[in-house]
């Protein structure tokens, strides 16, 4: 599979906007708990498995927006984690970056766009 950019030129801004979100959001959370836990083996798995899913969402593919979707909803359930065990600042970021990724993931322009996108198959 070829790396199209203009798949992602061409993506609407809502699109655009949400998949960053999403990427940054899950790089916030991998640079934060790499820093503050002792075991950071499952950091760099999850790391590799975001950056695969970073490429098929940039690449407009919707099943990947719909598992982005689902990532931004256990990344805002571990924001509660962070908010109990007292990383306010942390939980916030993750709430403002994963709240909006989902937002703008699930916005009319940007679910016509995946569904068109994935069944023309361009």
């Amino acid at each position: 599979m070829l790396f199209k950019v203009d798949i992602f030129k061409n993506m609407p801004f809502p699109g655009k906007f949400g998949a960053s979100l999403c990427v940054v959001g899950w790089i916030w959370i991998i640079a934060f708990c790499y820093v503050k836990l002792p075991d950071t083996n499952w950091a760099l798995k999850l790391s590799i498995m975001v950056c695969i899913l970073s490429v098929f969402l940039f690449q407009a593919q919707n099943w990947a927006r719909w598992i982005a979707i689902l990532g931004n909803v256990m990344g805002l359930l571990l924001s509660a984690y962070f908010f109990i065990g007292g990383f306010v600042l942390i939980a916030t970021v993750n709430i403002m970056l994963f709240g909006g990724s989902t937002y703008y993931l699930m916005t009319p322009a940007t679910s016509r766009y995946f569904k068109t996108h994935s069944q023309t198959g361009r």
